[in-house]
């Protein structure tokens, strides 16, 4: 027994000396179009934006080539809430927090600039408040997203990204640091 845990403590050692982990964050703009009925839609209020920020952390994969592949954990929180008076009633929605796995296919060329794809599964947590009464809710959405960055040094990128879920449009921008 005690040389299987001296074997897998020199494997873990060794793998995390070669560990190519990249930590992140950033800011994230999400919009959605409401479906509102016909009375309520005369109101303008039908767009929502709200903003987040998030922090990241992933293990990069060489591939072939100029070609990576990023597994990558999100987590995000709101900074920003939307705000609307529906018939005299204030109408509040806030962001309460956001968890996101994606897995990342990236090819940098040879100048730094890098574009990217990424299929994501997602758990948006919202609360909605009016008058006195409030409802939360979280759903899980898959969704995907694409962007470009740039390497400023071989450990920290800049980046713009876009994704979508069902609806749901998230802008952001944000740094990647390798370690």
């Amino acid at each position: 027994m005690k040389k299987f845990i001296l074997t897998i403590a020199m494997l873990t050692v060794s793998l995390s000396a070669s560990a190519q982990w990249v930590a992140g964050g950033g800011y994230g703009n999400l919009s959605d179009e409401l479906e509102l009925s016909d009375e309520v839609d005369e109101l303008d209020v039908s767009e929502v934006s709200l903003g987040m920020i998030y922090g990241s952390i992933g293990y990069l994969i060489e591939g072939e080539g100029n070609f990576i592949f990023l597994p990558e954990l999100r987590l995000g929180l709101g900074i920003s809430d939307y705000s609307a008076s529906v018939y005299g009633v204030g109408v509040k929605l806030e962001m309460d927090s956001v968890v996101a796995f994606s897995v990342r296919g990236q090819y940098t060329f040879d100048s730094g600039f890098y574009l990217f794809a990424n299929p994501s599964f997602s758990r948006f947590a919202v609360t909605a408040s009016a008058g006195n009464e409030s409802v939360s809710e979280d759903d899980w959405e898959f969704g995907f997203g694409g962007g470009a960055g740039y390497k400023f040094t071989q450990q920290l990128w800049g980046e713009l990204a876009y994704e979508a879920y069902d609806g749901l449009d998230v802008l952001g921008f944000g740094f990647k640091y390798l370690f």
